[in-house]
């Protein structure tokens, strides 16, 4: 058995989403009574209430629904920086990547403006990505 003092974690999810509950004080392979601290630090406050409304609305309707998880702010940015990341690494030019992120039109018109945007906006991506592959990613899990 379980100590009562050890923390443990149950997952609940759905086809698409995922709500991890930490349970201390009870042994979760038994009836539980669930029951969360009333008063949190205002950095926690968005999240503890957004996890309290993920399991009432899994309790009433038996689902996580979507609205309850908002994509991800920098979900596109990433997105292009890992496909720019995956292109550099199968040996794609600068200018190749360009034309499968952004588009070959916008390319041709813009690739040789003075001010290098596109140029910039690629080596960036690609910078970026090399950062993440090489242990930037662990500043996600912080």
């Amino acid at each position: 058995m379980l100590a009562p003092d050890k923390d443990q974690h149950v997952l609940l999810r759905n086809a698409e989403h995922t709500l991890q509950l930490a349970v201390s004080g009870a042994d979760i392979l038994h009836p539980v009574c669930l029951r969360t601290e009333a008063i949190w630090p205002a950095t926690l406050s968005k999240h503890r209430l957004r996890a309290l409304e993920c399991l009432n609305a899994l309790t009433l309707a038996q689902h996580l629904p979507a609205r309850l998880f908002p994509p991800e702010k920098r979900c596109s940015r990433l997105t292009f920086v890992l496909r720019a990341l995956d292109g550099s690494l199968a040996g794609a030019s600068h200018r190749e990547l360009a034309e499968a992120l952004i588009g070959q039109r916008r390319v041709h018109a813009d690739w040789r403006d003075p001010r290098d945007h596109l140029r910039d906006r690629i080596r960036r991506a690609v910078s970026r990505g090399r950062a993440l592959m090489n242990g930037g990613y662990r500043d996600f899990l912080t």
